[in-house]
């Protein structure tokens, strides 16, 4: 996987769908039959028999800020530490857009892809 995915599962187990999903990105994708989805909530879809993994735009919950920490589901981010040490750029996928957009960094690209510390 290419930074963080939002995965949702159909009639498989979630930790299945985090496993296969990183061949099905690279074109790997055995008998899974996919299709892509442009601006819409899906990127893409595949699907075997009845099982299907939908890899998500956006995160299907709402990033919580406190400070200069955000939590995303299980996930917690803090500016200066982990991936979003030192001054950035920090840029999509590496760190999940709704915690660039919570923490109010500004937008150094036009599709709002990279972000650096307000000046």
């Amino acid at each position: 996987m290419n930074g963080f995915d939002y995965v949702q599962a159909t009639n498989l187990g979630c930790t299945r769908a985090l496993a296969l999903t990183p061949a099905i990105e690279r074109g790997d994708r055995g008998a899974w039959d996919c299709s892509r989805s442009v601006g819409g909530q899906v990127e893409l879809t595949c699907r075997d028999g009845r099982e299907r993994i939908d890899l998500l735009e956006r995160s299907p919950v709402p990033a919580r800020r406190r400070g200069d920490t955000v939590t995303l589901a299980n996930l917690t981010f803090r500016l200066g530490h982990g991936v979003l040490a030192g001054r950035g750029p920090w840029c999509v996928p590496d760190v999940p857009r709704e915690v660039l957009t919570s923490l109010r960094l500004r937008p150094l690209t036009p599709d709002g892809g990279c972000f650096a510390r307000r000046r």
